[in-house]
């Protein structure tokens, strides 16, 4: 818990500051002023009042909190979609973005993107995307392996274990076989998996 605090209060703190300096000098200005003249009045009021300064304190830990949970569950995210890219490339030496687009469309994801759309989710991402590159005999827009792995340290996922018992106790919600399902919302770079079990319809 104090991890995400720490962690939200410094995005918060970024998204502060990034929304504090941007546009004109004088407009930047404008704000300074703004915020300084507000935190004088705050300030004030929170040391005439103490119950309101442990309020605030409060509200800020619960919105830091759950920043940095959003933040955490988008880098897993993040890192999920790009070990879904790397399974796509298998033991080849990448993979054309048209192929990652069949694969969303495979899935009934996304079936209004196109090639642009995957291109800026994956450099989004920070991997280098080939205007050219060929892949199992063709040639078009792409992922090299090994751009992909110069930037996420991220490995093929091996193939599931040979099950030597042939009779197999109840299942149940421990042992049910899952299947990764992948979900990519097109806000910025965000990305979302949700897991489905196998056997799941769309």
């Amino acid at each position: 818990m104090l991890t995400r605090i720490v962690t939200g209060s410094g995005l918060l703190w970024g998204q502060f500051a990034a929304w504090l300096i941007a546009g004109r000098l004088r407009e930047t200005a404008g704000r300074l002023f703004g915020v300084f003249a507000a935190g004088w009045m705050l300030g004030g009021m929170l040391l005439a009042a103490r119950p309101l300064l442990w309020i605030t304190a409060g509200a800020w830990c619960v919105a830091a909190y759950r920043t940095g949970r959003a933040a955490e569950r988008a880098a897993a995210a993040e890192a999920a979609f790009v070990q879904w890219i790397r399974d796509q490339i298998g033991d080849r030496n990448g993979v054309l973005l048209a192929e990652l687009l069949a694969g969303l469309h495979a899935e009934e994801m996304h079936l209004d993107w196109d090639v642009t759309d995957v291109r800026a989710v994956v450099e989004g991402l920070g991997i280098p995307v080939k205007d050219s590159i060929k892949v199992s005999g063709s040639v078009s827009v792409g992922v090299h392996v090994d751009d992909l792995t110069a930037v996420w340290d991220v490995q093929l996922t091996p193939p599931p274990g040979k099950v030597n018992n042939h009779s197999p106790g109840p299942v149940t919600s421990d042992n049910y076989p899952t299947t990764p399902r992948v979900t990519v919302t097109a806000e910025g770079a965000q990305i979302t998996i949700t897991p489905a079990r196998e056997g799941d319809t769309h």
